[in-house]
């Protein structure tokens, strides 16, 4: 079965969405952009110092190209190389004496020179060869460097690293490498014609000491590479992946590259060495700058957290106060749906909820009033037609007892107990008969004239009693037996015990808003506390027929108008204690009987 989550947990859940999601994703794509920009930099600076180290050594290898130009800063010690031998043997001894002696003199003053070795050239004179480290059988024709230089027009040329051919050291293990700056030197006499070749061997001790330098500074390794993409000098072994991705590269390869070295990113610059051939290559793991950010990765995620939980912590508040006023009303529904009106609500908020909540408790009351007053009117509707029931058993006796009274009064020649009887009998028919309970005028009329002469027989004509009922009114309706409780209350409560003769009317007339029944006497009249009782119980809102007590055929009418026709105050009662009462009724003008059958199945829907 699916979930439904509730109106609180959706709240959460969209809170929880449109913050944490966006905080996620801003602190994210602030740490991939302060970390790319920290690269960059890095990148850049690494290049720098590539540049800088490298320009460094260049300015070194100029250094050496000046240091080979000694010979020339002896005018004697260039003529002893480059004049023919009158005595070759005393005088070879004598040059190479004296070439050893300033040759030492100039390797004591570079601690980097390994040796200095000159050769004369092959077809100028005696073949000569002076170096402090000589090897027999040493030739100019065995140098690598040689063919290539002598067919060119250099004043210098480099060797790279490469082993000495007079020296068999050993250094840290390895065999001693140096790299070696020859140049031409011309003959004393014309600077035109080549008499030899001055070459000087250099260990890497200066070259170890620049890129040591740089390397001590932890902004990433450096080595040197030569043209044959051997490493001429790193503070560490290089890994043959990265030497290999460094050989692939073309040369002058401009700017940072970026490989993978043993699944690490890791940046790699270059940059090129001038005359020697070489190439500063310096690599940086990017995860070494990553670490370098760690801290700030750190204090983000520690301020992101705070934040998603303070962020959850008011969404959840938040939540919880605009669903609480949800739930509550929910309950309170559910108490309606029981039949539980009488509901309370204290202090609810003032927003659009609080109105939602206030209008059904508005709501919720006025049907509580509804349907007691529904229900009320339907006790009152039952009761009424049980006393109905109740009430035609004694007509029914009376009319036939009233019947054999009268035959035997017209047996007995009493015309005027005929006529009284008759009168009777026409009443009490009138009461019995079934069907509608909405009479005509005209019938009400004949019901007045029959009843009027009864009371006239009975008290001997001490009232003056008259109807008045306007023509255009007869053909309309008015609920059964309406009048005469009025007419009743008039004769007992008002004119029976007044001294003299009295004065009863009955007036219906035509109003713009529906027909006026008026009731008047000039009896005793109505004492205030009573009539203020009576003017209390026919205005109320809900009117419940009585049963017991005095001028309840007052309560009754009014009661009976209010279960028809739903208006209360239809009923206005007037009288002065010693001067008589006028009972008005305002009802609505009934003009055909489809308007009755409206009327009267209001009355039985209660």
């Amino acid at each position: 079965m699916k979930r439904i989550l509730a109106f609180k947990q959706k709240l959460v859940l969209t809170y929880v969405i449109f913050i944490v999601l966006p905080m996620s994703v801003l602190g994210l794509g602030a740490y991939r952009l302060y970390s790319q920009a920290m690269e960059n930099k890095v990148s850049d600076f690494v290049q720098q110092v590539a540049v800088s180290t490298s320009s460094n050594i260049e300015m070194y290898i100029r250094e050496l190209e000046q240091f080979t130009l000694m010979p020339y800063f002896n005018r004697e010690l260039q003529d002893m190389l480059t004049i023919p031998l009158s005595n070759e043997e005393q005088t070879n001894k004598d040059i190479k004496q004296t070439l050893e002696q300033n040759f030492s003199f100039w390797q004591s003053q570079r601690g980097s020179i390994e040796n200095i070795t000159y050769f004369s050239k092959p077809g100028e004179g005696a073949r000569r060869i002076y170096s402090l480290s000589f090897q027999p059988g040493l030739s100019i024709e065995q140098m690598p460097w040689y063919e290539a230089f002598d067919g060119s027009d250099a004043i210098v040329t480099t060797m790279s690293l490469h082993r000495p051919e007079a020296n068999q050291l050993v250094q840290n293990g390895e065999p001693l490498q140096v790299f070696s700056l020859i140049r031409r030197i011309y003959y004393a006499t014309t600077l035109l014609k080549t008499a030899g070749y001055f070459q000087v061997d250099f260990t890497l001790e200066d070259i170890e000491r620049i890129v040591s330098r740089v390397n001590s500074e932890k902004n990433g390794s450096f080595f040197v590479m030569d043209e044959d993409k051997q490493v001429v000098y790193a503070d560490d072994p290089v890994k043959p992946e990265l030497l290999a991705y460094v050989s692939g590269l073309q040369a002058g390869s401009a700017g940072p590259q970026i490989i993978d070295l043993d699944k690490r990113k890791t940046i790699v610059v270059q940059h090129p060495v001038g005359k020697m051939g070489w190439t500063v290559v310096g690599y940086v793991p990017v995860s070494r700058i990553v670490s370098g950010i760690a801290s700030v990765r750190n204090s983000m995620l520690l301020i992101g957290l705070v934040c998603i939980a303070i962020a959850l912590a008011v969404s959840t508040g938040i939540s919880y106060s605009m669903t609480k006023p949800i739930y509550r009303l929910i309950s309170l529904i559910k108490r309606v749906e029981r039949e539980d009106f009488q509901i309370e609500y204290d202090n609810p908020p003032r927003n659009e909820l609080g109105q939602l909540i206030r209008s059904f408790i508005r709501m919720s009351k006025r049907l509580d009033e509804t349907i007691r007053h529904l229900y009320q009117a339907e006790i009152v509707r039952k009761e009424s037609e049980l006393q109905a029931l109740r009430s035609q058993i004694n007509p029914h006796f009376l009319f036939n007892t009233l019947e054999t009274i009268k035959m035997r009064a017209e047996l007995d020649e009493a015309d005027d107990t005929v006529d009284m009887i008759t009168a009777l009998g026409k009443l009490v028919r009138s009461s019995l008969q079934s069907g509608s309970d909405f009479i005509t005028l005209q019938e009400e009329k004949d019901y007045l004239i029959n009843y009027f002469l009864i009371q006239e027989n009975r008290y001997g004509g001490r009232f003056d009693i008259t109807v008045r009922i306007e023509e255009a009114l007869l053909s309309s309706y008015i609920p059964r037996l309406l009048v005469q409780p009025l007419i009743e209350n008039a004769f007992y409560h008002g004119l029976e015990m007044k001294q003299g003769k009295g004065k009863l009317s009955v007036s219906i007339t035509a109003e713009p808003d529906g027909v006026k029944i008026v009731v008047a006497d000039d009896g005793l009249g109505i004492p205030i506390d009573r009539l203020l009782e009576l003017q209390r119980q026919t205005g109320a809102e809900t009117l419940k027929p009585l049963h017991e007590g005095g001028s309840i055929g007052l309560v009754n009418v009014a009661a009976r108008i209010q279960l028809y026709f739903g208006l209360p105050n239809a009923m206005h009662i007037d009288s002065r204690p010693g001067h008589g009462t006028e009972v008005i009724l305002l009802l609505p003008l009934i003009a055909s009987e489809s308007e009755v059958e409206r009327y009267v199945s209001r009355y039985h829907r209660g």
